[in-house]
């Protein structure tokens, strides 16, 4: 468990970091205005730390229950993402739009970071890309 939960705390700082630098870069070249509170400073921080805990906390029950928790964690996680994309798309769908600023660009930079932070959670929280105890060892095969 503290294994995961260092885990969490570093996929929730690294996707606030690389959404508040996408929010960043995007109202910058697209011109997104303030007014725009989905793309807010404090909303970025708070949906992507909020988001990421929720997703450490569903890789916990999930490694309790499954005996491929990755594999079912990842699925979950993707499927989790493709819902989570419907309010960005439904903001953006509206007519007129309800939001100040509501266009193609920003609607697009909060899909962009929904996907960004599920990347960083679903890489931080599984065994993908990492090697194990095991293989770490001089002269020990990697693990599957």
């Amino acid at each position: 468990m503290p294994d995961l939960v260092v885990r969490t705390a570093i996929a929730a700082v690294a996707a606030t970091v690389a959404n508040v630098l996408l929010r960043a870069i995007a109202v910058a070249v697209f011109d997104i205005p303030d007014a725009f509170e989905h793309l807010a400073l404090r909303a970025v921080v708070l949906s992507t730390v909020l988001a990421v805990v929720a997703a450490g906390l569903v890789y916990w029950i999930v490694a309790r229950l499954s005996p491929t928790p990755d594999r079912t964690f990842t699925i979950i996680a993707l499927v989790a993402l493709l819902l989570s994309l419907v309010a960005p798309l439904t903001v953006g769908l509206e007519d007129p739009p309800e939001y100040p600023g509501t266009d193609a660009a920003s609607v697009g930079t909060l899909m962009a970071m929904h996907v960004v932070a599920a990347i960083i959670a679903i890489a931080a929280l599984t065994h993908r890309g990492r090697l194990s105890r095991a293989a770490r060892s001089p002269g020990s095969r990697r693990s599957p």
